[in-house]
């Protein structure tokens, strides 16, 4: 698992291309056989949205509260745009 470094802090972009780099070769694979047949683009954001914890998980590693730290601000945005719509 890769992360680019940023100010002490390891990030994986919530993008196809930021998830990719992140996962191992096999990891890509499978990530991207979920992703390839979806068309809808709720399911094809909740696919991301899975991927993308996993490799923010792996990322973090042991560091738990970092990786809530990293994860929180994104998933409340999500909340935000959901309850607004």
């Amino acid at each position: 698992m890769t992360a680019t470094a940023e100010s002490g802090t390891l990030r994986v972009p919530r993008s196809i291309n930021g998830i990719e780099r992140a996962l191992a070769h096999e990891e890509r694979a499978r990530f991207h056989g979920e992703l390839g047949p979806l068309e809808d683009p709720v399911e094809r954001e909740a696919v991301i949205g899975a991927w993308w914890l996993r490799a923010v998980s792996a990322a973090y590693g042991s560091d738990r509260a970092g990786f809530r730290a990293a994860v929180a601000p994104v998933l409340a945005a999500g909340r935000a745009e959901r309850a607004a719509a």
